[in-house]
């Protein structure tokens, strides 16, 4: 990216005259936008010029360039984005009002609608080899005699390179060269080659593969428009004409506001300073302990090490020269140790050169500044005449403030401890360390006086005279950190806990008050313990009878859905089971047979539905279970690809699976991740439009005691705005209806994530609006033991021929359905109208009669697990019959249930023949 980047900055005529001319000499024209707003603006991602951040802000150059253009005009902005290789194509066919960072050329201005003014100037940077130390930056005589590479066709570049070199009287060999030799799109490879010795670049190749020998301005950049819109032209002259006038060198502050580390030559070390940092190795450090935000490790109560710890591991990434602490007693004590030769460097010292002097100290350049603070005596009236002020033993009060008699204190505690006690009348102090106490006790006597606050540059120290090497390396390394990096180590060491301990000696000092207050409360409170101990008791017999209240409600809210969900799924089992059994009727006209078919898709909808309400349940109650056995992880996937694919390409839609799993057998619930996966899959197939893409890929990540599998289903739909992205696991939340107009409870989402959880992951989303989402989540899972596939029999179609079973069920049409079911695939069937009557129709039989038992669960007289075990008890030889629950209770404790009452399988309706059948193959083979 960083090179495209580069490219079309640098070789934007090559991209324009080699690529595109031929595309505009064919007759595609430049389309005009009548609207004049919003304007479009073409933005790609070029560092410092457009960027948009990690919150979706633009920023750059460009961006506060037009927003200044915008308070004369009043245009608004619609950002395009666009790759760097489309952007000149997309601009010259009118797809935007407005493109940014263009560099100006005559044989352009067919092409691009250049203003009257620029937006300030690139700069040139004249490139090198790291390795190629006989170019100095700082003595640009080692550039004589050199050769430097250059594009031919940059010539307003090469323009101001001649420039640059006449004006610090150089003299080097230029070689020219085309677009046709350049590899990759860059003359790199004849720089890497040793062809050239330079290489002219530009601003954004820096701080990558070469150094940067010198830098100069060069090519000015202009935002222009379409050529032919007279109306936007004019506006944007008229604006950087009023920007000019009004501010001169706005320009230069753009700029410098968005390359903050303008550098005229990268950073090397030389040879003299890598032999001392080989020979010197560890450089000692002076730093008080625990002195916020400066190095914060020694209290224990910070979220991190401070400003010198962090700014010291980079300052070794770079040299390689290692750093120990020695910690003194406060600050002063640490510029003695300095001074008496104890350690090398002072971490910190606040001041400025000439006090440093005083101390016979010389400061490196500084690393970063403190804002200062004034804390007063609150009956003091400050500024004024005649004032004690206090200060850290080791600093100097500035000029700029007034007092008459100034008095040195060790540590921070110890100065605000002055105020507040009224031996000074105001001190002077770092305000994030003096601000940090305040946080950490109370002073009850101090005010801060904001207004009287000025900052103090932090510099390292060293004795003087110095050892040269030691100093360079140190302004070396502190210049090549980037200003933005330097910030965000001052900011996140800011950050403060702040705790607060007060002693009984602090409380008695400072407010006698509270203490007489407090043994008044202490008085009472013993007097209320008593009362507070019946109250208790009163308490907890009142939260026993709401929590007896709450177990008897959940209790309650289970069986109701228990028995709503079988009342529901009675009439579900006869419409789905004669819409089955009609549309297997003969001659069924085509318009009927679509009929039957949305019948049970809703049928099939509705029961999804109430299954996704009882998981609800289950999981608000904590009774949802995670099974462990063993499953083949490949076969789950080959299923769902099977599965997916279909409903994928009804719709119009790529449907992929990426997987390669080098373990294949795993330990865990195949059926709950499943649900997950079909869930996403759903979803992902729900709301991308027809022509998307929808793809699940596994990956295996880690290889030991336990299998750890990252599970991601991404799509190019409709996607999800960034504070919908935390709501949708909500229960019964969905998108709004502008971005969806599918249906649903809202359940599936949060079922999934709950599973995840008991699973031992977390189900996470990243999303875009427009450009689709990706659901994933990382589980964890024993291997498991390789169980071959149980051997089909022999005519699995015809296995059921000739079997006879005998079905309990109460309801008529509901028996009426299964036997016509049964049926058709040869199965003879004997109903009884309830528990009791199966039962003795079972006795009444000669043994062997039956080959299994089809046994509804609620039934009147006796219900099914009574007659189950009836039947195990009855003593006879086919007591041992196979018994099918074929039921409307679905719930994991009713399949438990059944099994215990001497149940072998287990259906549930609605019933599917296809689960039915295998039932029947499995436990009651002919």
């Amino acid at each position: 990216m960083r090179k495209k980047k580069c490219r079309w900055v640098t070789y934007l005529a090559a991209g324009l005259l080699a690529g595109l001319l031929g595309l505009w000499n064919t007759g595609t024209a430049s389309a005009q936008v009548e609207e004049p707003r919003p304007l479009r603006v073409a933005f790609s991602q070029m560092e410092g010029l457009s960027e948009t951040d990690q919150y979706g802000r633009h920023k750059g150059l460009i961006v506060d360039y037009l927003d200044e253009i915008a308070k004369y005009t009043g245009w608004e902005y619609e950002y395009i984005p666009v790759e760097n290789d489309d952007i000149i194509s997309n601009f010259l066919e009118g797809q935007y009002d407005l493109m940014g960072g263009t560099f100006y050329s005559s044989g352009f201005e067919e092409y691009f609608a250049y203003p009257d003014y620029n937006t300030g100037r690139s700069r040139a940077v004249l490139l090198c080899r790291w390795d190629d130390d006989r170019l100095l930056g700082y003595d640009l005589a080692t550039l004589n005699g050199k050769t430097i590479g250059v594009y031919d066709r940059a010539g307003d570049k090469i323009r101001h390179l001649k420039e640059f070199l006449a004006s610090n009287d150089l003299e080097c060999r230029l070689k020219y060269y085309t677009y046709e030799d350049m590899q990759d799109g860059s003359l790199y490879e004849k720089l890497r080659s040793g062809e050239v010795d330079m290489l002219l670049g530009n601003d954004l190749e820096t701080g990558g593969e070469f150094r940067m020998v010198a830098s100069f301005q060069a090519q000015p950049y202009y935002i222009v428009t379409t050529v032919g819109n007279t109306e936007i032209l004019e506006e944007l002259n008229t604006a950087l004409r009023y920007i000019l006038e009004s501010t001169p060198n706005f320009a230069d502050q753009v700029y410098y506001a968005n390359f903050p580390d303008l550098k005229l030559a990268d950073i090397q070390l030389n040879d003299s300073e890598l032999r001392y940092i080989e020979e010197k190795g560890t450089v000692t450090v002076a730093i008080p302990m625990d002195w916020h935000p400066i190095y914060c490790k020694g209290g224990g109560k910070e979220l991190h090490d401070g400003v010198l710890p962090d700014l010291l591991r980079e300052i070794t990434a770079f040299t390689g020269l290692q750093f120990t602490f020695l910690y003194g007693d406060n600050y002063a004590d640490c510029i003695r140790m300095v001074q008496q030769g104890e350690a090398d460097i002072l971490g910190a010292y606040l001041g400025e050169n000439e006090q440093a002097f005083g101390c016979n100290l010389a400061l490196s350049q500084p690393y970063m500044d403190l804002n200062n603070i004034v804390i007063k005596y609150k009956s003091v009236s400050y500024p004024g005449e005649g004032l004690t002020c206090g200060i850290l033993n080791g600093r100097i009060l500035p000029d700029s403030f007034q007092a008459e008699e100034i008095r040195g204190y060790d540590t921070v505690p110890e100065l605000l401890g002055a105020v507040n006690a009224g031996e000074v009348d105001y001190i002077y102090g770092v305000s994030a360390m003096l601000e940090q106490e305040l946080q950490n006790h109370r002073y009850l006597n101090v005010t801060p006086v904001t207004q009287e606050s000025d900052s103090t540059d932090v510099a390292f120290a060293v004795l003087r005279p110095v050892r040269p090497e030691l100093l360079t390396v140190l302004n070396k390394a502190i210049g090549n950190i980037p200003t933005e990096e330097k910030a965000v180590m001052l900011n996140q060491s800011l950050v403060s806990v702040g705790y607060t301990s007060l002693s009984l000696q602090e409380l008695f000092y400072s407010n006698p008050l509270a203490c007489i207050l407090i043994l008044s409360c202490a008085l009472i409170f013993i007097m209320s313990v008593i009362l507070m101990s019946v109250r208790s008791r009163m308490r907890n017999a009142l939260l026993q009878s709401r929590l007896e209240a709450a177990e008897a409600k959940s209790t309650a809210k289970s069986v109701f859905l228990s028995q709503m969900s079988h009342e529901i799924r009675t009439p579900m089992n006869a419409i789905i089971g004669l819409t089955d059994l009609t549309c297997k009727e003969r001659d069924v006209p085509p318009e009927i047979e679509k009929k039957l078919k949305k019948i049970r898709s809703s049928s099939q909808y509705l029961l999804a539905l109430i299954n996704d309400i009882l998981d609800m349940s289950r999981i608000e109650n904590g009774k949802m279970e995670i099974e462990q056995k063993d499953f083949s992880l490949s076969l789950v996937l080959q299923e769902l690809q099977s599965m997916m694919s279909t409903q994928a390409e009804q719709k119009g839609l790529e449907f992929q699976v990426d997987f390669y799993v080098s373990h294949d057998w795993l330990a865990g619930d195949p059926v709950r991740l499943r649900q997950v996966l079909i869930n996403l899959l759903s979803n992902a197939v729900k709301f991308t439009p027809a022509g998307g893409k929808v793809t699940l890929r596994v990956n295996e990540q880690s290889c030991g005691e336990e299998m750890e599998y990252r599970f991601s289903v991404q799509d190019t739909g409709v996607g999800i705005p960034y504070e919908d992205q935390e709501r949708i696991f909500s229960s019964f939340e969905q998108l709004r209806p502008s971005i969806s107009h599918s249906a649903g409870t809202g359940l599936g989402l949060p079922i999934s994530r709950n599973i995840a959880r008991l699973m031992g992951g977390d189900l996470e989303v990243k999303s875009e609006p427009g450009k689709g989402s990706e659901f994933y989540m990382t589980l964890r899972f024993p291997k498991g033991a390789n169980v071959p596939p149980s051997p089909e029999p022999a005519g699995q179609e015809n296995v059921l021929e000739g079997m006879k079973v005998l079905l309990a069920e109460d309801n008529d049409l509901n028996a009426e359905i299964a036997q016509e079911l049964l049926a058709m695939a040869g199965v003879a069937v004997c109903r009884a109208a309830n528990g009791q009557e199966a039962v003795d129709r079972f006795c009444a039989g000669p043994p062997g009669e039956f080959q299994a038992v089809l046994m509804d669960i609620r039934m009147p007289v006796k219900n099914g697990h009574e007659a189950a075990r009836e039947i195990r008890a009855s003593g006879r030889p086919d007591a041992n019959v196979p018994i099918i629950a074929m039921t409307a209770n679905t719930f994991k404790e009713d399949e438990e249930e059944a099994r215990a009452s001497g149940m072998n399988g287990f259906v549930p309706k609605p019933i599917d023949p296809d689960r039915l059948f295998t039932a029947l193959r499995q436990h009651a083979p002919h």
